[in-house]
């Protein structure tokens, strides 16, 4: 089972009740699917190097954000798994980007048939 990480882009005026909403879905999603959740990072709202648009209006009236929440959030899953979070993850009125890393394991580079020890 592969892991990956996500990093999370959130409004930043995101209330506390539709984060925690989210994140428990989110690991509902990978525990009911013989997942685990290795963790959940928040890291603040930071700036953003360029403005992100959104597709719709917010509930405040903005469209354009220079500022989001960043949340990274550690799992191993199937990539069946995967497609279901990023589902979640894409309809989440809150959600502003996400963005998924396949964390490569050192025996899955050591499985792999190009792998060379370079001790040897």
């Amino acid at each position: 089972m592969p892991s990956y990480q996500q990093l999370i882009l959130t409004l930043p005026k995101a209330g506390k009740d539709s984060l925690v909403r989210l994140f428990k879905n989110h690991s509902e999603v990978v525990m009911k699917n013989g997942g685990v959740v290795r963790g959940i990072e928040h890291h603040g709202i930071r700036p953003l190097p360029a403005r992100a648009k959104r597709k719709f209006v917010s509930t405040d009236g903005d469209r354009y954000f220079w500022n989001a929440r960043f949340v990274t959030t550690t799992f191993d899953a199937a990539p069946k798994v995967l497609a279901d979070v990023n589902r979640l993850l894409r309809d989440d009125e809150a959600v502003l980007r996400y963005h998924t890393t396949k964390i490569d394991s050192k025996m899955s580079r050591l499985r792999a048939a190009n792998y060379k020890n370079p001790y040897n």
